[in-house]
């Protein structure tokens, strides 16, 4: 029997699927006007996606068919505590304790406020990417059932690989997928004490730092490239790792700094296996649009997650490239003009009214006439609601 819209929103969430929950339930946004359950859900989508703007606007129209919902308000209340208003977190966790007592995240999300709850720490625990333990559970995913017996098969396997990466080594930036390790992007006292050119004293740098501040900026690349975040080592902050190597690039560093910070982004690029997606660009890493535009050649490498619309399709050499009007969180008010390419044709008309969030990285230089350029290229993309006037209405039921 074919599935509903809401049926087969239910099941791709429930499969951690959340872009397609989406995809099957904005279409049907007019036949579930009145569907708790519907909302929800979508809420649910959006927030895992960390679109934050959306599951708030989906939450609220939630809550006006059921206030009390343990779900509802655990969703909720995890979007006050990423603004810091911590006062009505605590309320709703209380509403949530008060009709289930041994609720775990409820009793998390108090023990956190409790015990730190400042805006550091908050915004420590934005930046380290664990605000999703706080987020309300969606269940078991049914499709780890399906693969029990094959990884079970591949279990002396698994555990042979585990001992060979377990064994005693130096510190490696594994995320590079060519064995560099960290001391490889060292540099010795000597080098340090002439990491600062003099040799053209005339020459035109974009940024000129004194020997101190570029050891300080040298020494954040080194460590966003190689640091794991959160004791894992296949996370790292690559992208203000690349942001910092740039400023070296674009300096009056000296030439055997320049080449270590080559080494970085040469690292940084060679990891494709490990190149962020929507769920796994850490929040302090998602540079805006209006820092862009004040410095195009700072982000040159840089991965962005935006959101907008995407007008004057041109077809060409097996790239499909749009203008992309870059909108703020409100959805109203666009900050910016980019040309925007997609390797492959998007899967559904998306131009004019059509709003889609795009994960996209930034290829900036200075052109032949002086100019500097920038070009996003498209690495994937959301369509969000279909048009304004659907934004407008659900902030203002």
């Amino acid at each position: 029997m074919k599935k509903t819209p809401l049926e087969k929103g239910l099941y791709y969430l429930s499969r951690r699927r959340f872009a397609e929950c989406l995809l099957a339930l904005e279409p049907a946004a007019d036949l579930y006007r009145d569907s708790f359950v519907y909302y929800l859900t979508g809420g649910l989508a959006c927030l895992y996606l960390d679109d934050f703007g959306s599951a708030n606007l989906y939450f609220q129209r939630a809550r006006q068919f059921s206030s009390t919902n343990p779900t509802l308000l655990l969703g909720q209340a995890v979007l006050f505590l990423r603004h810091g208003d911590t006062n009505r977190a605590v309320q709703y966790y209380l509403d949530v304790l008060e009709q289930e007592p041994k609720n775990r995240i409820a009793k998390k999300g108090m023990a956190f406020i409790k015990e730190k709850g400042t805006a550091e720490d908050i915004f420590r625990l934005i930046d380290n990417n664990k605000l999703k333990d706080f987020y309300p559970s969606i269940g078991i995913n049914p499709d780890i059932f399906t693969f029990a017996l094959m990884l079970l098969a591949v279990a002396a396997v698994a555990a042979a690989v585990f001992l060979f990466m377990s064994r005693p080594r130096d510190i490696r930036f594994w995320r590079s997928g060519n064995g560099l390790e960290a001391q490889d992007f060292y540099l010795s006292t000597d080098d340090l004490k002439n990491i600062g050119t003099s040799d053209f004293p005339d020459a035109s740098f974009s940024y000129h730092y004194t020997d101190a501040e570029l050891e300080k900026i040298y020494r954040n690349a080194y460590k966003c490239a190689t640091a794991p975040v959160g004791g894992d080592d296949s996370v790292h902050r690559a992208n203000t790792a690349r942001l910092e190597a740039n400023k070296i690039l674009n300096s009056n560093a000296s030439d055997l700094v320049k080449s270590r910070a080559r080494d970085i982004i040469a690292a940084i690029e060679a990891d494709r296996e490990h190149e962020p997606t929507f769920n796994t660009l850490l929040e302090g890493e998602r540079f805006s649009c209006s820092d862009v535009m004040a410095d195009p050649l700072l982000y040159n490498g840089c991965w962005i997650v935006w959101s907008g619309r995407l007008y004057n399709e041109e077809v060409g050499d097996g790239t499909f490239r749009y203008e992309f009007y870059v909108y703020d969180d409100s959805f109203e008010h666009p900050e910016g003009r980019f040309d925007i390419e997609f390797t492959k044709v998007p899967a559904k008309p998306v131009q004019g009214d059509r709003m889609v969030q795009v994960l996209a990285k930034i290829e900036s230089g200075v052109s032949d006439d002086g100019g500097v350029y920038v070009l996003l290229r498209e690495k994937e993309y959301i369509p969000m609601m279909r048009n304004q006037s659907k934004v407008q209405s659900l902030n203002q039921k």
